[in-house]
C-alpha cells in the first residue's frame, strides 16, 4: 500500500489549473512542442485526447503544461485552440492557495460504523497488451465499406493501456465468486427478436394488385396511402416517383414519404401540394376476372379480362391496361399455356416499362420455356426496380442457374460468377444498388452448385453474399442485409467481413448493442481489428442514446407504477455491499425481513460485487425482499477478474459488454438500472457514472506508473468513459425534465450513483482521481433533485450542498468489515425525509 499512500496520503501542494485536451481526435492527439514559440521544435508524441494536464504558464493560447493522465509527452507546450476551435479546456477553476475545507459534516447515521481511512491494497493486474494491427487479411470483396448512420457519432478510438513500468490499482477482491451457482443468468448472443428471419424466396403468378391512378375527385393524402411526388424543385429527380405517406407532422403540415423508386428507398419530408393521391382503379370486368381467378376459374378469368381491355378505363389508362395484361400473363401462365402468357407479359413491359411486375410475368414464361437467357434478362430488370421481391431474385436465381447448368467445370463457373461480381461492384461503385443486387444474386447463383467441399469456393460464396449484403445496407434493406451476412458467415465462419456486414445491419437497426458486440467479435479475427474496432466506435456511443427495440422496451417501466398513492410504498438506500466479500455479508443480505419491505423500493449505489454472478446473486436476494430494486454498477461491479468466470466462461471482452449483460439480467430478474416514477410524483433515477480525474484532492502528488481500476477494460480509454455515462444519463434527465414542464412541478426526486458528483464531497482515503463524477451535478439539480444517494468512498456522511441533500451509506467499513447489524437508510416514507435515518433491516 505504500505506493497508493504516496499518491493519496503525500506532501500537501498547491493545486494549479486543470485542462482535459479535447481535440485531436482524428490525428492521435494534440500536437506538443518543446518551446512557447509555433515555429520551436514539435515533439514526435502527441499529447493524447481526452488527457489531463496541469497548468504550469500560460501566455494567450500557448501553454506550459504537466501531464497528469493519459499519454504523450511528460511536458511541453500546447496551443488551447486553433481557428476557433478548442484543443484544450478549463475543468475546474483555479483553486486557492489555502487547504480548501469540506462542508461540515452533518451527524452520521449509524454510530455503530465511524468512518475510518480507507487503504486498498494495490494488486497488480496482469500486463494489458495492445493488440498490433493485423497484417494478414482474408480475401477482400472489392467493395470498401458500408456507412451506417449519420456520422454524428462521437466515435473515440479504442483503446489499450500499455502497462509497461506501471502497477495496477485495484481495491481489495471479494473471497466468494459464486461461480457454481446451477440457477445464474448466463447472457448469450441471440439476435432481437424484431428482426425475422430470412425471407424464404418463391416465384409467384398471383394477379397484379389493382392498379394504382388517379381519381376524377382529388383524394385525401393520409398515413399509409400511396402518393405520387410532383412539383419538386429540391429534387427533382424523383418527380413522378411512387411514394408511401408514413408520417405526418401536423405541427409542420408536411408528410414524410417513403419513396419506391429504382434506387431504392428513401424517406424524404414534403409538402402537401407536392403530394398526389394515388387509388386504385378497377373496372366491373376486371373484377369479374380477379374473382374467377382467385376460384380457380381460368377461362373465365381470361375472358374478363380481355373484355376490361376493351372497356373504357384501360384505353383511357395506359396503367390500367398494363395491369390487366399482368394479369392476363399469370392467367396463362397458371393455365400452362406459357407462350399466351409470355405475349401477355411482354404487352404488359411494352405498356409499362418500369413496372418490375411486367418483366417478372415475362421471366417466368420464359423460363418455362426453356429459354433461360431472356429470363435471366427480364428478372434482371424486374429485380431493378423492385430488388427486395422474394419472387423476382428467385426467379432471377433459377435463371441463372439454367444459363449456366451445362457448365459443369467449377474453375469456369468460378471465372463467370467472378464476372458477376465485377459488374456488381461497378454498379455499386456507381450508386446502381438494384443493379449490383442483381449481379451478385447471379454470381451466388453460379458458384452454388460447385460450392459444396471446396473451401476457396465456400470464400467466394461469402464474399458475393456479403457484397450484397453491403448493397442492401445502402438500400437501407436491414433485414436483407442481415440475412446475406449470416449467409457470408455461414459460408467462412472466420472471416471478419462477414461479422462487419452483420454488425453493420444490426446498427441499422438501431440495434447498437448487437452491432457492439458484434463488431468486437470481428477485431478477433484476422485482419479484421482496424475496420472492426472504427465500426464498434460508432455502435459504442450509439448504445447511449437509447433507440435500440430493446432499450425502448426497458424505458416502458418509467410510468408502470406512476398512478400509485404518494404515500403507498417506502424508500430506502443502501451501497458497497460486496455481497462476495464473505459467508457474513450473504448471512446479512438473506436474514433481511421477508415482509417488512414487500411493498417498497431499495436503491443500491454501487459496488454489489466483483463478478457477474455475485452481482446477480445480491439483486435476487434483495428482489425477493422488496416490491422494486433499483441497481447501478460501481467499480467493483464493472471490473473482469482475471480467473473467474467472467473472464473464463462468460468472457466478457470489455466492461461495457459486462454492462449490457448486467442489463440484460436485471430484466430477467425484474430489477432496474432505469428511471422510474415509482409513485404518483416521487421518481427514483439511477444516474451511471464513472471517475474522471479531474478533481485532485488535498496532498495530491501526480504519479503516472498507477492504473485504477486496472482489472477494468474500457474501449474508449479509462478517462473518456465517463462522457459515456454523462450520455447515457442525459436521456433520462431530458425526458423527465420534459415531463416535470407538462406537469409544471418537480414532484419528488431522488438520485443515486456510485461515484462523488461534487467536487466538495469529500473523498476520505479513497483515491481523488478514481472517486469523482462532477458532471453528474448538473444533471441531478437540473431535475430538482433534494435527495442523492452516493457510494465508492465507505465513509457514511451527508451533506447538504445546493439544496441537495447529499448522503453515503454504505454497508462496507473503510476496511471492509461491516456490522451484522446493519440497517438501511430510510429516505422515503409519505414524503422525502428530511434528515434521512437508519431503518432496521430485520
Amino acid at each position: 500500500s505504500r505506493v497508493a499512500e504516496r499518491c493519496w496520503m503525500g506532501r500537501l501542494e498547491p493545486q494549479r489549473q486543470l485542462w482535459e485536451i479535447v481535440g485531436g481526435a482524428d490525428k492521435g492527439g494534440v500536437l506538443v512542442r518543446e518551446g512557447k514559440e509555433l515555429a520551436s521544435a514539435a515533439v514526435e508524441e502527441r499529447l493524447s485526447t481526452g488527457a489531463h494536464i496541469e497548468e504550469l504558464q500560460l501566455l494567450g493560447i500557448r501553454l506550459c503544461y504537466r501531464r497528469v493522465t493519459g499519454s504523450g509527452p511528460e511536458t511541453g507546450w500546447i496551443s488551447t485552440e486553433l481557428k476557433d476551435k478548442a484543443l484544450a479546456n478549463r475543468i475546474r477553476s483555479p483553486p486557492k492557495n489555502e487547504q480548501q475545507v469540506p462542508p461540515k459534516p452533518l451527524p452520521s447515521v449509524e454510530a455503530e460504523k465511524a468512518p475510518t481511512e480507507f487503504k486498498p491494497e494495490p494488486r497488480v493486474a496482469d500486463k494489458i497488451e495492445a493488440k498490433p494491427e493485423e497484417v494478414a487479411r482474408a480475401e477482400d470483396d472489392g467493395i470498401g465499406d458500408v456507412a451506417v448512420g449519420d456520422g454524428g457519432v462521437e466515435a473515440h478510438a479504442p483503446v489499450n493501456i500499455d502497462m509497461t513500468g506501471k502497477t495496477a490499482v485495484n481495491d481489495q477482491v471479494g473471497s466468494l465468486t459464486f461461480d457454481d451457482d446451477e440457477d445464474a443468468f448466463v447472457p448469450d448472443d441471440e439476435k432481437p427478436e424484431d428482426i425475422p428471419p430470412p425471407p424464404e424466396p418463391a416465384a409467384e403468378e398471383r394477379p397484379a394488385a389493382p392498379v394504382a391512378g388517379f381519381s376524377a375527385a382529388p383524394a385525401q393524402v393520409a398515413v399509409g396511402g400511396q402518393v405520387e411526388i410532383r412539383g419538386l424543385k429540391s429534387r427533382a429527380d424523383i418527380n413522378g416517383c411512387r411514394a408511401t405517406v408514413v408520417l405526418h407532422d401536423k405541427e409542420s403540415g408536411r408528410f414524410e414519404v417513403r419513396v419506391e423508386g429504382p434506387k431504392g428507398q428513401e424517406t424524404i419530408r414534403c409538402k402537401p401540394e407536392n403530394l398526389a393521391a394515388v387509388v386504385a382503379k378497377q373496372s366491373a370486368n376486371k373484377a369479374k376476372g380477379d374473382a374467377a381467378f382467385k376460384q380457380g376459374q381460368l377461362e373465365q378469368a381470361i375472358s374478363a379480362y380481355k373484355a376490361a381491355l376493351e372497356d373504357k378505363e384501360a384505353k383511357e389508362d395506359t396503367e390500367f391496361a398494363a395491369t390487366l395484361q399482368s394479369n392476363l400473363a399469370a392467367t396463362f401462365a397458371k393455365k400452362g399455356d406459357h407462350e399466351a402468357a409470355l405475349k401477355a407479359a411482354q404487352a404488359a413491359v411494352k405498356l409499362r416499362p418500369n413496372w418490375s411486375k411486367g418483366h417478372s410475368r415475362a421471366g417466368l414464361s420464359f423460363l418455362q420455356l426453356g429459354r433461360a437467357a431472356e429470363a435471366q434478362a427480364s428478372y434482371i430488370k424486374a429485380v431493378q426496380f423492385e430488388p427486395t421481391v422474394d419472387g423476382y431474385l428467385a426467379g432471377l436465381r433459377q435463371a441463372t442457374e439454367q444459363v449456366h447448368e451445362r457448365a459443369k467445370n467449377a474453375t469456369n463457373r468460378q471465372i463467370e460468377a467472378e464476372k458477376a461480381k465485377i459488374e456488381g461492384n461497378a454498379a455499386l461503385k456507381n450508386g446502381n444498388m438494384p443493379l449490383a443486387v442483381a449481379h451478385y444474386t447471379m454470381a451466388l447463383a453460379i458458384i452454388g452448385p460447385a460450392a459444396n467441399g471446396s473451401q476457396s469456393m465456400q470464400q467466394n460464396l461469402a464474399i458475393y453474399a456479403s457484397n450484397r449484403s453491403a448493397a442492401f445496407a445502402k438500400l437501407q434493406q436491414w433485414e436483407w442485409a442481415l440475412a446475406d451476412g449470416e449467409s457470408a458467415k455461414r459460408s467462412s465462419p472466420n472471416w471478419f467481413k462477414a461479422y462487419l456486414r452483420i454488425g453493420a445491419a444490426y446498427l441499422g437497426r438501431n440495434h447498437a448493442e448487437h452491432a457492439y458486440k458484434t463488431f468486437l467479435s470481428a477485431a478477433d479475427l484476422q485482419g479484421g481489428y482496424q475496420e472492426a474496432m472504427r465500426d464498434a466506435a460508432q455502435a459504442l456511443w450509439s448504445i447511449p442514446r437509447l433507440e435500440s427495440p430493446i432499450a425502448r422496451k426497458r424505458v416502458q417501466r418509467f410510468s408502470e407504477d406512476a398512478q400509485k398513492s404518494p404515500s403507498s410504498a417506502r424508500i430506502f438506500a443502501i451501497s458497497d455491499v460486496h455481497i462476495d466479500h464473505g459467508d457474513s455479508v450473504v448471512r446479512w443480505a438473506e436474514g433481511i425481513s421477508a415482509t417488512e419491505f414487500k411493498n417498497d423500493v431499495l436503491i443500491v449505489a454501487g459496488d454489489l460485487g466483483d463478478t457477474f454472478n455475485a452481482i446477480q446473486i445480491g439483486l435476487k436476494i434483495f428482489k425477493r425482499k422488496f416490491r422494486r430494486v433499483f441497481y447501478v454498477p460501481g467499480n467493483h461491479d464493472m471490473w473482469i477478474r482475471p480467473n473467474t468466470q467472467d473472464a473464463t466462461k462468460l468472457k466478457f471482452k470489455d466492461s461495457i459488454c459486462k454492462l449490457l449483460a448486467l442489463l440484460d439480467m436485471c430484466e430477467k430478474i425484474g430489477a432496474e438500472m432505469m428511471p422510474a416514477e415509482v409513485m404518483r410524483g416521487v421518481f427514483v433515477v439511477p444516474l451511471l457514472s464513472w471517475w474522471s480525474s479531474s478533481v485532485m484532492g488535498a496532498g495530491y502528488v501526480s504519479d503516472d506508473t498507477l492504473v485504477y481500476d486496472a482489472f477494468c477494460k474500457w474501449p474508449m480509454g479509462d478517462q473518456v468513459a465517463h462522457k459515456w455515462f454523462v450520455n447515457w444519463n442525459d436521456y433520462f434527465v431530458q425526458k423527465l425534465q420534459k415531463l416535470q414542464k407538462e406537469r409544471g412541478q418537480k414532484g419528488e426526486v431522488v438520485t443515486f450513483s456510485h461515484f462523488l458528483p461534487h467536487e466538495s464531497l469529500p473523498a476520505g482515503g479513497a483515491p481523488s482521481l478514481a472517486s469523482y463524477s462532477i458532471e453528474l451535478q448538473s444533471q441531478i439539480e437540473g431535475i430538482g433533485a433534494k435527495t442523492h444517494i452516493w457510494g465508492h468512498t465507505h465513509c457514511n456522511a451527508a451533506y447538504q450542498l445546493n439544496g441537495v441533500m447529499y448522503q453515503q451509506h454504505s454497508l462496507m467499513g473503510a476496511e471492509y468489515g461491516h456490522s451484522p447489524h446493519a440497517k438501511f437508510l430510510k429516505v422515503y416514507d409519505g414524503a422525502l425525509v428530511q434528515q434521512p435515518r437508519s431503518h432496521d433491516v430485520y
